[in-house]
């Protein structure tokens, strides 16, 4: 009988233990169901692939955009070491896009790369690759292209496998990456969300609307649809600096009264790599270095006045505080060359007059506050001053602060010397685009402004950007692409800047040169 009730007690204990445990592996499952939920970990990928940063300091921001919520880092090393280095692991979240900037530490100067993006220890991306700056500080060898303005209607031909292809140490891009008010005009997206006849109205003349549920998804989707595989190709190898213009920014001509200039922000803080930003969450105006040569970036949008607006010392394209920051960072600066990114050009014969509104959109439209940099630079005998930007829809290179004297070295129709000596004060404006665009053209040129102190003196311009007789915009309705090549060597004797514009040769599919500017420092 004992036996008996033993052995009972003994199943029942049994039974007890096994109702137990699977109380406690159910438990531990539904937590760690809930922890996969939150992170994600398993089955996350890029949604894109990553971008490159501007090295400064010895390190690397490097742009994960990914599918889902969780935790990512990467693992990076030279490309010959056998050991690897890993970034800090960061949170993925909804609110960012599940987009997160990662800094690879410890960088070494002038080496090539390896990285990829880890999600957990069994999910990796492929390996990707870049090469770091020269030393920062000492005098070295770099190259840059810039270009501007590309529009998701005008993606035919391939201009980022060809950028790619030169290999620059960086690519800058001067803004309207997108454009915010074509191809789908976010400005309209909250009308004809609250009004179905209206949506209804556009379709049926037949407007694109947008299927964003708000403004800040529009933009986010914008960039999605231009940013495609040959330019996530190009950034994932290529270091990447960008700033905005006013198709980005949201709408033609915008200026610091945008009504959706935060959204504007966050969806560009989201698709490019982070930047030492001078505001928080403000304008998006920043300074780095490559060897021994200072790059200030200009925000030209978020502090601005309207273009409409009287021109005198209240109108600003960069705000008191920007200007004064640029000001100080040009006097201040001990590089034989000081290179300033504006979306906008500096001359006077670009810069749109549309929107309805009088004035013009580029600093030609705010010449009392052009007027202030350039006077700064003669007073403060500051040398080897270089802008360069996009906006126009072609390329184009001028001399502001030109003296009566100044002499080419050489000059025939396609390419101009200097000294940089001879040069003084004088600031060279370089600007190219678009990227993928319409042609336009700039403003007749008049041989009178040539002589004229006060006016941009005018070394470039092919034949197509000119006006005809009685027209001022009336380049060939052709998509073109067109972009500039920058190349430094301040290690050398003399050093040397050259600025070279490349086009589209629609008929060949060719990027061909059209003109080339030396400067010996």
């Amino acid at each position: 009988m004992k036996l008996i009730r033993r052995r009972r007690l003994i199943k029942i204990i049994y039974k007890w233990c096994i109702v137990t445990l699977l109380l406690f592996c159910t438990i531990s499952c539904q937590q760690e169901v809930k922890e996969c939920l939150e992170d994600c970990q398993v089955g996350n990928s890029l949604a894109r692939l990553p971008v490159v940063g501007l090295e400064q300091k010895q390190q690397i921001p490097i742009l994960v955009k990914a599918k889902s919520a969780g935790n990512v880092r990467i693992e990076y090393r030279k490309i010959d070491a056998k050991v690897s280095q890993f970034s800090e692991s960061e949170k993925l979240v909804e609110e960012n896009d599940y987009t997160v900037n990662l800094n690879l530490n410890d960088i070494a100067s002038g080496q090539k790369y390896q990285y990829r993006v880890e999600f957990s220890q069994e999910n990796y991306s492929p390996w990707y690759q870049f090469n770091s700056f020269p030393k920062a500080g000492v005098p070295g060898k770099f190259s840059f292209v810039f270009s501007a303005c590309l529009r998701e209607k005008y993606l035919d031909y391939d201009i980022f496998s060809q950028i790619k292809s030169i290999s620059p140490t960086f690519v800058a891009l001067t803004g309207d990456q997108m454009y915010g008010d074509y191809d789908g005009n976010i400005n309209k997206l909250e009308s004809y969300l609250s009004n179905d006849k209206l949506r209804q109205e556009m379709i049926s003349k037949g407007e694109k609307v947008l299927d964003d549920k708000n403004i800040l998804d529009a933009f986010r989707s914008k960039y999605n649809r231009v940013f495609g595989s040959s330019y996530q190709n190009l950034t994932t190898n290529i270091p990447m600096m960008a700033m905005w213009d006013d198709h980005d920014f949201g709408e033609d001509n915008s200026d610091g009264t945008y009504p959706y200039k935060q959204q504007a922000r966050q969806a560009f803080v989201e698709n490019f790599p982070a930047n030492p930003y001078e505001d928080d969450n403000a304008g998006l105006y920043y300074s780095f270095s490559v060897a021994d040569v200072d790059v200030l970036v200009l925000d030209t949008r978020w502090y601005r006045s309207p273009m409409q607006n009287e021109d005198n010392q209240n109108k600003l394209m960069l705000g008191k505080k920007q200007l004064a920051w640029l000001l100080e960072n040009l006097k201040k600066s001990t590089s034989k060359i000081k290179i300033v990114f504006s979306s906008v050009p500096l001359n006077d014969y670009g810069g749109d007059t549309s929107s309805n509104r009088p004035g013009y959109d580029s600093w030609v439209g705010y010449q009392h506050e052009r007027s202030q940099v350039l006077s700064f630079i003669e007073t403060n005998n500051i040398e080897g001053v270089l802008f360069f930007s996009g906006d126009q829809h072609y390329p184009s290179a001028h001399i502001l602060n030109k003296k009566s004297s100044l002499q080419p070295i050489i000059q025939n129709s396609k390419y101009v010397e200097y000294k940089l000596a001879d040069l003084g004060t004088s600031v060279l404006d370089f600007s190219a685009s678009p990227l993928s665009y319409k042609k336009a053209s700039g403003r007749k040129f008049e041989l009178k402004n040539q002589s004229d102190p006060n006016f941009a003196y005018e070394l470039f311009r092919p034949d197509w950007a000119h006006p005809k007789e009685n027209k001022s915009h009336d380049a060939p309705i052709v998509v073109g692409s067109v972009y500039g090549l920058a190349e430094i060597d301040t290690s050398t004797s003399p050093a040397t800047t050259s600025v070279t514009f490349y086009e589209l040769n629609a008929e060949k599919l060719v990027m061909e040169e059209i003109y080339r500017i030396k400067i010996n420092l």
